[in-house]
């Protein structure tokens, strides 16, 4: 019997060894190269009290992340690579179709693509550098996703913080020191409520469209982990990894602070790496970040951050833990009245975290293919939990906290942390080709 040729290619992306990840596309010349990638998380998500009535849990089965991407390289010289991603696919049962360009850009190294120093010019959509965390691969954290809880970025415009940009990248010091920074579109006025920019000007963010400037520098204390597009918590290698790093970001009057006036944003990070092996078979893994952010007087994303986690990986299994924390910084607004203090004190503590993490990584193909198993303790904001329920992603607000009089009705949740933390679980499972 003929086996139908699609059957075949099928049946050989399943049971592939790990060599041929990524796909090798066959081209006509050898002066150019060609992969394909393929990526899928399915996520599973139990939030405690996150029903309508908030009286239940609420379970949600959606893929967090459903890419495709192509990449290569043109002779010694030139990069390329370009992403689809169809993120949070069916997410509080939304199947409406999301297909973004997640990333697209091309990249030339005078002196060439591969040795001790290397400089690229890349132009396109690209990660904005806020930190060395941001910059990790989607499939190899050391947390089931992105820690983002203490990073703060008002009403986040930066798909999956990228922004189209013109930047360097690159490694030097015989790959012990790793850096990348550039120009990018930033904060624009269609970034801001609906009629709050007039059509003379007035009241619109960045009135001079200034650009965003970021930049993050990474230096490898003890090993390397430069030389690719992307870092990684887990290596699977024989040598110890320290690194540190450090980040900058600023755009001229992008935002508006709690008092309406116009506002700079300024982030600033600096963070840890380690890697620290006994062997091929186990390593202890550890990353923290800490974050400044500049996001205007009296806003509620005003303030300090951090993340941190640590993981010990033997053989193919490794628990973890993690924390990640915010607290704004308060109010100060030269000539403001009483009034307006008043209104800034109500709502500059209404974004803080407390959030405990801890679970198990499951690897059966190293970060290829594996599960991770997530129990969370979310107080305050927090990617889980009902603070992650909220009307324009889900339609309604879960009414998570008790009654404030017995018998009263049940009260819509607040990020406040004079609420009580509520628990999460996710299952992930992560599959690249």
């Amino acid at each position: 019997m003929k086996v139908p040729s699609r059957l075949v290619l099928v049946l050989a992306l399943l049971f592939a060894p790990v060599s041929s990840y990524a796909i090798s596309i066959p081209l006509p010349t050898t002066e150019a190269t060609l992969n394909l990638d393929l990526q899928l998380q399915p996520q599973f998500v139990l939030n405690e009290a996150g029903t309508p009535d908030g009286r239940d849990p609420s379970y949600d089965l959606f893929l967090r992340r459903a890419r495709i991407a192509l990449g290569g390289n043109v002779g010694q010289n030139f990069s390329y690579f370009f992403q689809l991603d169809s993120p949070n696919f069916g997410k509080f049962s939304n199947f409406a179709g999301r297909l973004l360009v997640q990333d697209a850009w091309f990249g030339w190294a005078p002196t060439g693509i591969s040795g001790g120093t290397v400089v690229y010019v890349e132009a396109g959509q690209l990660y904005i550098p806020f930190s060395r965390h941001i910059l990790v691969a989607t499939t190899n954290f050391i947390t089931a996703d992105l820690q983002t809880d203490g990073l703060r970025i008002p009403n986040n415009p930066f798909q999956a913080f990228r922004s189209v940009g013109v930047q360097v990248r690159g490694w030097a010091l015989d790959k012990r020191l790793g850096f990348r920074g550039g120009v990018f579109e930033g904060y624009g006025p269609i970034d801001q409520a609906a009629g709050t920019c007039a059509s003379d000007g007035a009241g619109c963010i960045t009135p001079k469209r200034n650009p965003l400037f970021s930049g993050l520098v990474n230096f490898d204390l003890i090993g390397s982990e430069e030389g690719q597009w992307l870092y990684s918590s887990y290596k699977w290698g024989a040598s110890p990894i320290l690194s540190v790093n450090g980040a900058a970001t600023y755009q001229a009057l992008a935002l508006k602070n709690a008092f309406g006036s116009l506002t700079n944003l300024r982030v600033f990070s600096a963070g840890l790496y380690l890697d620290l092996p006994s062997s091929e078979q186990s390593e202890l893994v550890v990353e923290a970040t800490g974050y400044l952010n500049g996001n205007g007087t009296g806003s509620p994303n005003n303030g300090a951050g951090f993340a941190a986690a640590a993981g010990y990986r033997f053989g193919f299994i490794a628990p973890y833990v993690a924390y990640d924390f915010f607290e704004s910084f308060g109010c100060s607004g030269a000539g403001a009245t009483a009034s307006e203090l008043a209104a800034c004190e109500a709502n500059v503590d209404s974004a803080n975290s407390r959030n405990l993490k801890a679970g198990l990584n499951l690897f059966f193909n190293k970060n290829l293919n594996h599960v991770n198993i997530e129990f969370g303790i979310n107080h305050g904001f927090s990617a889980y939990g009902p603070s992650s329920i909220t009307a324009p992603a889900a339609g309604y607000v879960p009414a998570s906290l008790d009654p404030l009089t017995p018998g009263g009705p049940r009260r819509p949740f607040t990020n406040s942390l004079a609420n009580p933390n509520f628990k999460s679980l996710l299952v992930q499972w992560t599959m690249y080709l």
